[in-house]
C-alpha cells in the first residue's frame, strides 16, 4: 500500500514506463508468427483491465476472433501504467489502458495510440463511485475533506473526478490524501477504519455498495466523464503501421462482442464470464452494469485531458496532445 498527498502536479508515476521509450520505442512485436503479406501477424497476445474484461471473453468464447482469422491469447493486466509496460516490452500486442494514462504516456513522449474503445461511462447508470462507511457520518464530498480516500490508481480517472468534486463543492483540490489499494482489498481496508473512503469501479463496485453497511456518497466519474471510454485498447505505434489490419481485424471482433453483449437474450452467457474471470457469484455479475462501445468519442476525449492540463496532472504539460492526434488513424471515432 503506498500513500501520497494529492498534490497539483506530478500525480500520475510514469516515469518507469517512459523509460522504456528510449530502449524500446514503439516496442518489439512478441514471439508469434507473423504473415508475409495481408493484414499482418494472425497471432497476437493482448491484456485486459481487472474490470471491462468481458469482451475479449465473448469474442473468443463466440468465435469471432476466428471468424476475422486472428489467433488471440488473452492475459489478464494490472493499472494502466503496468499494462502499457508490457506492450512497450513486447511482451503484448494490445493493451487496456485509460483515456488519462495515454495523455500522460504520450505527454512524455511515449509512442502508443489508442485502437478503440472498450467500457463507456453511461450517463445514467452508475459503475464506479466514492462509497463510504454508513456510520462514519460522511454524507457529501464535502464531508470528505481532510479524510483518506483509496483509489485502485494514483492519477487515474477516479483520482482526478475526485480533485473535480473537491473544486465543485469548493475545496481544495488537495485536500484529502489518496492512497494507492487494489481493488479487491477495498471493502477490507474500509472496513478496519485504513481509510475513510474508497473508489471502486465495476464489479467490485457493486460488492463493496451491496453491503448494508456502507453507503455511496457521490459518482463524479458519471458527473464529469459521462460517454468517456473509461478503458480503451492501445499499442505502439510501431505495431500498428506493421499490423494495421490485424488492428482492423481486432476492432470488428469486438464489434461482434458488443452486439453479442447488449443482446439480452446472452445474458446468462455474459454472466458466467463474469464469474469465471471476475471470480464473483452470479447474483454480483448479474448486477453489473456496464456499457461498452467501440468508437471514441473526441468531445468529451478532449474535455478530459483539458482537466487533466488544469489540475497539472500532466508533468509535461508542453507535450499534452489533443484527442485526435493520439488515436489511431484506422480508429472508429465520434463528434
Amino acid at each position: 500500500m503506498r500513500r501520497q498527498k494529492t498534490t497539483a502536479a506530478g500525480v500520475l508515476a510514469i516515469a518507469s514506463v517512459a523509460m522504456l521509450v528510449t530502449g524500446c520505442a514503439g516496442g518489439s512485436a512478441p514471439a508469434a508468427e507473423v504473415k508475409e503479406e495481408g493484414g499482418g501477424k494472425d497471432a497476437i497476445t493482448i491484456i485486459h483491465a481487472p474490470v471491462n474484461y468481458e469482451l475479449p471473453y465473448i469474442a473468443e468464447k463466440q468465435g469471432y476472433f476466428e471468424e476475422v482469422g486472428l489467433d488471440v491469447t488473452i492475459k489478464p493486466g494490472g493499472t494502466p501504467q503496468d499494462n502499457l509496460a508490457q506492450i512497450m516490452g513486447g511482451s503484448a500486442d494490445l493493451t487496456i489502458v485509460a483515456w488519462d494514462t495515454i495523455v500522460t504516456a504520450t505527454a512524455e513522449g511515449m509512442p502508443v495510440l489508442a485502437v478503440a474503445g472498450q467500457g463507456v461511462v453511461s450517463d445514467t447508470i452508475d459503475t464506479s463511485g466514492i462509497i463510504v462507511r454508513d456510520d462514519s457520518g460522511i454524507e457529501s464530498v464535502s464531508d470528505l475533506s481532510g479524510k483518506t480516500i483509496a483509489f485502485n490508481d494514483l492519477g487515474g480517472g477516479p483520482h482526478i473526478v475526485t480533485m473535480q468534486s473537491f473544486e465543485a463543492a469548493g475545496l481544495a483540490t488537495d485536500d484529502f490524501e489518496a492512497i494507492r489499494i487494489p481493488f479487491a482489498s477495498m471493502q477490507a481496508a474500509l472496513e478496519n477504519g485504513q481509510v475513510d473512503a474508497v473508489y471502486p469501479s465495476d464489479s467490485f463496485y457493486e460488492q463493496i455498495s451491496a453491503v448494508e453497511a456502507n453507503a455511496v456518497i457521490a459518482n463524479p466519474t458519471r458527473e464529469f466523464r459521462a460517454g468517456l471510454p473509461i478503458t480503451l485498447w492501445a499499442g505502439t505505434e510501431q505495431w500498428l503501421d506493421e499490423n494495421p489490419g490485424t488492428a482492423d481485424r481486432f476492432i470488428q471482433a469486438m464489434e461482434k462482442a458488443v452486439a453479442f453483449y447488449e443482446d439480452e437474450a446472452n445474458s446468462d452467457a455474459v454472466i458466467k464470464i463474469r464469474q469465471e474471470v471476475g471470480g464473483i457469484s452470479a447474483e454480483q455479475a448479474a448486477a453489473m452494469k456496464t456499457e461498452f462501445g467501440i468508437a471514441i468519442p473526441f468531445e468529451v476525449t478532449q474535455s478530459v485531458t483539458d482537466a487533466l492540463v488544469q489540475f497539472g496532472v500532466v508533468q509535461n504539460a508542453e507535450g499534452v496532445k489533443t484527442s485526435k492526434e493520439v488515436v489511431w488513424s484506422g480508429a472508429q471515432t465520434a463528434d
